[in-house]
């Protein structure tokens, strides 16, 4: 990725559709039920302080990745370790977003088509863009965000006559514990996840300013997950919210307005193609970056049809079904999430502060 070059705008843009992904569609902090948008504002600000930390990381290391960084503070033997399991974070997180639009597909869009059809035509269209590189996705992106944010306004102002502020009530009723179970699940699920553009951006030449990137894609993309919360429970109410696999795809079901609009649920068919694409992309970059910074190889592109392929061989398996995938995500995935986004970065950022500290005092000795 050393020669290719995306704007600040555009990597700002590229993080926001990453973090709304398949969050807006699923849902976040449903274990707090009616709180469950405190939850998310509790996550916002958690991941404020991880975005801070993750700027900081590449910051002291310019033009280097978290690859580079992690074999430069921890040698070769032991860093290559770390390495492996990064990369097997990148690859199993884009595998649970791919089988997260199989399982859409096959319950909502294409209930009667084999879901690995439309599934192989989706990984054609992602190994194309791994192969034309960053860039391109960049530059993509900066367009159809605009229908993105689009659709968001125009579902949630129509969803308006169906809500209920009610259904936000009562606040805090069962104490503040489900409320901060919710948090670190929106905390996880989608920002931590974000640790996968710290094995990808240092290597674009044109993103320099790391803490205004991350921290105004926070602002977008967390706002978009903060209104789809409160339009979500204020329009379904929480029990309908939490039992629910994909509650923004029944907002969507409930507006007419008479014959002239309904059955929008194609809207929200697009939104997510949109962000999904972007998450996917952006997976495969980073596994194949880290792939080739392992084994040494001059370019990324030759291995990403290998690596996207076994990423959806993977997805195909790695749940029994819907109910299974919904378990993992809200009880599991959070504290899988956490050794990958929080703590080894956290480790990582102590020993590069360390190391900075003492060669300036070597320096000015």
């Amino acid at each position: 990725m050393k020669n290719e070059v995306i704007s600040e705008r555009q990597g700002i843009i590229l993080v926001t559709l990453f973090l709304i992904g398949s969050s807006f569609l699923l849902g976040s902090g449903g274990q707090a039920k009616q709180d469950a948008w405190i939850s998310v504002i509790i996550a916002i600000s958690e991941a404020v302080l991880l975005f801070l930390m993750y700027s900081r990381i590449l910051s002291l290391y310019p033009g280097k990745d978290l690859f580079d960084i992690i074999q430069i503070l921890m040698g070769k033997y032991i860093g290559n370790t770390i390495i492996i399991l990064i990369i097997w974070f990148a690859f199993h997180l884009g595998a649970l977003v791919l089988r997260n639009i199989s399982e859409f597909t096959n319950v909502l869009v294409l209930p009667d088509t084999p879901v690995i059809l439309p599934m192989i035509f989706f990984t054609i269209l992602l190994i194309w863009v791994i192969k034309l590189g960053i860039e391109v996705l960049a530059r993509w992106s900066e367009f159809f965000i605009w229908i993105v944010f689009m659709i968001l306004i125009a579902v949630t102002l129509l969803s308006i006559p169906l809500m209920d502020k009610s259904n936000l009530k009562p606040i805090l009723n069962v104490g503040i514990s489900p409320v901060l179970r919710g948090s670190l699940s929106s905390f996880m699920f989608p920002f931590g996840e974000s640790v996968v553009f710290m094995m990808v951006f240092s290597n674009i030449a044109k993103v320099k300013n790391y803490k205004k990137t991350f921290l105004l894609a926070l602002l977008m993309g967390g706002g978009f997950i903060l209104i789809v919360t409160i339009r979500n429970i204020l329009v379904l109410g929480s029990d309908a919210v939490s039992r629910a696999y994909f509650p923004s795809t029944m907002v969507i079901s409930l507006i007419h307005l008479g014959n002239l609009l309904q059955r929008l649920e194609s809207t929200i068919i697009v939104e997510f193609a949109i962000c999904i694409f972007v998450k996917i992309s952006t997976c495969i970059f980073a596994v194949c970056n880290g792939l080739s910074k392992l084994f040494g190889f001059d370019d990324y592109k030759f291995i990403a049809t290998p690596v996207a392929l076994l990423m959806l061989s993977f997805s195909l398996f790695i749940f029994d079904s819907t109910m299974e995938m919904k378990s993992w995500a809200s009880d599991i995935y959070p504290y899988y999430t956490l050794i990958f986004a929080v703590i080894i970065p956290l480790v990582i950022y102590i020993m590069a502060e360390i190391r900075h500290r003492n060669l300036k005092a070597t320096s000015r000795n």
